[in-house]
């Protein structure tokens, strides 16, 4: 945001980023703060052969994704989805406040010790 302020360039350009960079900070509200958009994980949850499924906003069916990559913190882990109808992983946060601690401790130890095929 500071190169659009700062970078001399036409109006019409500055006006077209700006508005680029609103659209980009409504989506990403969106999807990962009310988790109200089309791509919004509302619920994953891991079998015993190590298997991820994802249930989407708006939709009741659970999908198979494959976890291309992870970070685990004891108060935070992020996660890439990677679903098969879609070329784009999607991207999920989930903080330790924002759920039960026993299953997100055992979601962190599943993902530590790599119990889920990447």
């Amino acid at each position: 945001m500071v190169l659009v302020a700062a970078v001399p360039m036409a109006w019409p350009v500055r006006l077209g980023l700006w508005g680029m960079l609103g659209w980009s900070l409504y989506y990403s509200l969106v999807t990962h703060a009310r988790r109200s958009g089309p791509l919004a994980i509302t619920a994953i949850e891991l079998d015993n052969e190590g298997q991820a499924s994802a249930r989407f906003a708006g939709s009741e069916a659970w999908q198979a994704v494959q976890i291309t990559s992870r970070f685990v913190h004891p108060w935070l882990t992020l996660m890439s989805l990677r679903l098969e109808s879609r070329r784009w992983p999607v991207n999920l946060v989930i903080a330790a406040d924002a759920v039960e601690p026993e299953p997100f401790r055992r979601w962190r130890v599943a993902l530590k010790l790599h119990a889920v095929g990447a």
